[in-house]
């Protein structure tokens, strides 16, 4: 991500109020069922940095598919959220991303800021540093 002009530092910082009045994602995890709890909770999927949900390794094609899915929805909402946080899609998506790693729990999986999956323990995350 380029340096953020303070147009978008703003934009961003609204979109990180938004997101703790409102809900990052409240719709896309109303999807949650037991079958994203279980790939969750076994490490097979994680929160990326960028705001969506990865599949950890490589998967198979129906987590791949409810991994896509879940993604598309993130997608909508945070489109939706961006435009009346007059932020980008971008930043509202990275600005969720940085929220939904803090709120992992330990056992769960995350990316850290160099890209590589971890796995959380009692420590917080590590996180981006341009994470609000």
């Amino acid at each position: 991500m380029k340096t953020m002009s303070k147009f978008s530092q703003a934009a961003l910082a609204g979109a990180a109020i938004a997101m703790a009045v409102g809900g990052a994602v409240s719709p896309a995890f109303a999807q949650r069922d037991a079958a994203y709890e279980q790939a969750r909770q076994s490490g097979q999927v994680g929160e990326k940095m960028d705001g969506y949900l990865g599949v950890v390794g490589s998967g198979n094609a129906a987590l791949r598919a409810m991994v896509d899915d879940i993604n598309i929805k993130r997608r909508a909402v945070y489109a939706e959220k961006a435009k009346a946080a007059n932020a980008t899609l971008e930043e509202y998506a990275f600005t969720s991303g940085c929220l939904l790693i803090s709120r992992t729990v330990p056992g769960e999986k995350y990316q850290a800021p160099d890209g590589s999956w971890q796995t959380r323990t009692s420590a917080p995350p590590m996180r981006d540093s341009r994470c609000p």
